[in-house]
């Protein structure tokens, strides 16, 4: 069963989609909506990962999670 938080996060990041790619826009075709789409979410994981590559983010992570273990 799912922790009922975990539904909350991806509804809040569906909200932030639709408040920053669909909301007061107008597109011609459903490939320009998923262009749009596409390129907020690499917008998205690039800034959430502080601009750091998947590398460095992950390195820093685990990084992170070995710290608080010992």
């Amino acid at each position: 069963m799912a922790v009922p938080a975990t539904n909350g996060v991806i509804e809040r990041f569906f909200r932030t989609v639709k408040e920053q790619v669909v909301h007061d826009r107008i597109y011609q075709t459903i490939d320009e909506v998923r262009v749009a789409v596409r390129r907020f979410v690499a917008q998205w994981l690039i800034k959430k990962n502080a601009y750091r590559s998947p590398y460095d983010a992950r390195a820093a992570c685990n990084q992170a999670a070995f710290s608080k273990a010992a």
